[in-house]
This record gives structure tokens, C-alpha cells and sequence, in this order.
């Protein structure tokens, strides 16, 4: 697997329109749409800056994944994401080398996503979160984006 750069840092937030503003008027980050994500009970919106998109999180309720760390750890960093070729060799090989993932297996989405050129690409996205206890503690997120995304 080859890492071919940062693509993303994950972002906790209690209000998603109140974070946004603050990318976007303080930064001149470019807003995308909400998304929602029932799987971990949250909505997101990227705000892009430069080649990184931050992923502003926010929870549905206060259940599920994003309510839980943001009950137990506030606002704040929540992972980094790296794009990278070939996520199956590169998640084979960091378990062989005692890596634990957050699933035990690759995991796909669906969807549209911009590219780093501005080009709306549909497709699949193969992801894998590392756990943290193995990255200093950082949730490291790996994606390998459909075949024309361009970084």
C-alpha cells in the first residue's frame, strides 16, 4: 500500500452549521453538502482547504460513535485519513505486523465524492480505520477512492 497523502482530518463538533461557518467565514474553506450516515448515527459536511478536506462531525442523537466521544473527549480531533493504492495488500500486510482495525474487514461507501481537481467522482471508496492504540493515539483512517479520483 502506498500512502499518497493526507486527504482528511475528522473533526468532532456539536453543531455542524456553527463549525461550518467558522471554516468557511474564518478560513475560506469551501462547504460541500450534508451528508448523513445512519451506520454511526451522525451527519458530516466537508469543508475543503487547500488539498484537505476537514470532516466536520456531528452527532444525530446521543447515541452511536460520534455522540459517545464527544460525551467522553468534547469537540476536537477524531482521525486522519490517508488516500492511499491498494488498501487490501496494505491492510493484510499491518495485520500481519500486529496492527488491530477498528472492523475486521475492509469496509465499502458509496457514493459522490469532489476530487482534489474538482471533478465529481461516483463510486466506491474502500476505507479502514487502525485503532489508536497502535498510532500514539490517533485513529488513523486509510481510503483508497474510486479508480479517476485525482489527488
Amino acid at each position: 500500500m502506498k500512502i499518497k497523502r493526507i486527504t482528511e482530518v475528522g473533526v468532532v463538533v456539536k453543531n455542524l452549521e456553527k463549525a461550518t461557518a467558522i471554516f468557511v467565514e474564518l478560513l475560506g474553506a469551501r462547504a460541500g453538502e450534508i451528508i448523513i450516515v445512519k451506520r454511526y448515527q451522525m451527519r458530516y459536511r466537508m469543508c475543503r482547504l487547500g488539498q484537505v478536506d476537514f470532516e466536520l462531525m456531528e452527532p444525530l442523537d446521543d447515541k452511536g460513535l460520534i455522540a459517545n466521544y464527544l460525551k467522553n473527549k468534547g469537540e476536537g480531533l477524531h482521525h486522519i485519513a490517508f488516500g492511499v493504492d491498494n488498501l487490501a495488500d496494505g491492510f493484510n500486510s499491518l495485520k500481519k505486523k500486529g496492527v488491530k482495525f477498528v472492523d475486521s474487514e475492509i469496509q465499502e461507501m458509496s457514493g459522490e465524492s469532489i476530487d482534489m481537481q474538482g471533478n465529481s467522482i461516483k463510486g466506491v471508496s474502500k476505507l479502514a480505520f487502525a485503532h489508536p492504540a497502535f498510532f500514539s493515539g490517533v485513529l488513523l483512517e486509510f481510503i483508497e477512492y474510486p479508480e479517476k479520483f485525482k489527488f
